[in-house]
């Protein structure tokens, strides 16, 4: 196998909005660490692929994104279903809904990508995995509702995943670190920061040096937090000043993956990949004329969300009982795959979607090529409340998404590995 590595600074150079806490509309007014995009060229033979890391809240939504997939596509030679493009999700990081910072954005991807497409050179490949204590749920139940908050009792995916990139000499050129964990230690602050993660490249590169090029992965997080920013029953916002020992933490667990773990090389590339739309059923909650009317009086999103509705009606058209989303399968050989989901997952359906190639092995990431929104298992389903069921909202489904998500998701992951 080939591989080629180029990375580039995404801070913006002029102001402009945040990304994360629902209508944030905040400048940020310095810089606290740098914000990445690393580009990562997989080939063996005429095959090419690309994984794309970035330090950002989402990319935008598949049907505006597919475009600039071309473009990258015809950069590295290969199709735009051989092309994943994950975020950290940093709550920190500026918004692509800027249209001037996503331009300018799009043109630093573009010269990662070219570059790394450019200087490729032969390696080896090795995947390991170990544990994590940076997880910790956020959907206790009190007084018969689930909020947002401290709930040591949840589960959590507590794997740290690593993929490795060798030199023919045997020496470490790149590794990625893969966690299942919402990047929001810093709060609502005015800082750009990549947060847990860039703490962690941070600690890397000092133990590492310059040559090896730190990336980050981002799992199935979407009720998940960092359990040093729980403070009782509430989250604490953490000082900027505090992330630099979070990455330190990481970098110790990663390093004793590294040591102990029994790594599995993956190569024989097929870099055989697909992305495939899937269509949910939605609750049916909101379908009436008088219900909406009803709605709309209310203040906040319910009130945006019923006119949304209502225009649908007033066009002749009934309230969308049907949920997008997209999930790409992208097999790196034939016993080894990472499978993409275009929204913020909570840890059990992306575990469910991750075992339906079982028993060969996959790697599942949330927040790739754009985000939709929360995606939700069955049991969470039916358990409501949060932010995370609010999803539908946004989107101007009738509804969530029926109890069993997970199924038709996992339906989509294609299981022919080339």
């Amino acid at each position: 196998m080939r591989f080629g590595i180029a990375c580039r600074d995404i801070v913006p150079p002029f102001r402009t909005k945040m990304y994360g806490y629902g209508a944030r509309v905040d400048l940020y007014e310095d810089v606290n660490d740098r914000l990445t995009f690393t580009a990562i060229v997989l080939e063996e033979g005429n095959r090419r692929a690309l994984l794309g890391a970035a330090d950002l809240g989402t990319f935008p939504r598949l049907d505006e994104l597919s475009s600039f997939m071309d473009q990258l596509g015809e950069i590295v030679g290969c199709p735009r279903d051989h092309i994943m493009l994950n975020c950290s999700h940093s709550h920190g990081a500026a918004t692509v809904s800027d249209e001037r910072y996503r331009e300018w954005l799009y043109e630093k991807v573009r010269e990662a990508v070219q570059e790394a497409s450019e200087n490729v050179n032969e390696g080896t490949l090795w995947y390991g995995e170990g544990k994590t204590s940076l997880p910790l749920n956020r959907r206790p139940e009190r007084d018969g509702q689930v909020v947002n908050a401290p709930n040591p009792g949840g589960t959590v995916d507590d794997r740290m995943r690593l993929l490795v990139f060798r030199k023919p000499t045997g020496e470490i050129a790149a590794l990625g670190m893969s966690v299942a964990c919402h990047p929001v230690a810093t709060g609502a602050q005015h800082l750009l920061t990549a947060e847990y993660p860039g703490a962690w490249r941070t600690a890397f590169s000092r133990a590492f040096g310059p040559d090896v090029t730190p990336f980050f992965l981002q799992g199935a997080g979407g009720d998940i937090r960092p359990r040093h920013v729980a403070e009782g029953d509430h989250w604490r916002a953490m000082k900027h000043a505090e992330l630099p020992s979070m990455g330190r933490e990481l970098l110790r667990e990663m390093l004793k993956i590294l040591l102990e773990a029994n790594f599995k090389q993956i190569d024989n590339l097929t870099l055989v990949g697909k992305i495939n739309r899937v269509e949910a059923p939605c609750q049916r909650l909101y379908t009436t004329r008088e219900e909406l009317e009803l709605l709309r009086d209310r203040d906040g999103r319910f009130g945006s969300y019923a006119e949304k509705c209502l225009q649908h009606l007033n066009a002749g058209e009934e309230v969308p009982d049907r949920a997008e989303f997209h999930v790409q399968t992208l097999w790196l050989n034939r016993d080894f795959a990472l499978i993409g989901l275009d929204s913020e997952p909570l840890h059990a359906l992306g575990r469910v979607i991750e075992d339906s190639v079982a028993p060969r092995q996959a790697l599942f990431l949330g927040y790739t090529n754009g985000c939709v929104g929360y995606a939700m298992d069955g049991k969470e389903t039916e358990r409501g409340g949060g932010t995370e069921i609010g999803t539908y909202l946004f989107r101007g489904w009738s509804g969530p998404p029926e109890p069993g998500l997970e199924k038709f998701l996992a339906d989509a992951v294609v299981k022919e590995s080339g």
